[in-house]
């Protein structure tokens, strides 16, 4: 999956990222990351236009959390502190 960012996103380092980039990133179907948003309370959907929009920082948390987590919950905890630490732009 190929993940198009457009010029003004790429500008703002915690841009805010549609279902289906979002999934491409996590190199999961979209329907599992709604699963997790709705089920499990992250990735947090920050969109106010009725349109899901996911933060950048906490996708990518929650990517580099994946591989060494022995479950999604425990990826989530991981993610959550790591999204958490990081600033926001």
């Amino acid at each position: 999956m190929s993940v198009e960012v457009t010029a003004r996103q790429a500008d703002h380092g915690d841009c805010a990222l549609t279902w289906e980039q979002a999934a491409a990133l996590l190199d999961v179907p979209p329907a599992a990351l709604r699963r997790w948003s709705e089920r499990l309370a992250f990735p947090c959907d920050v969109g106010h236009t009725g349109a899901p929009r996911f933060r950048r920082t906490e996708i990518e948390a929650l990517r580099d959390a994946l591989p060494v987590a022995h479950s999604i919950n425990g990826a989530i905890k991981v993610a959550r502190r790591a999204s958490a630490a990081s600033p926001r732009r």
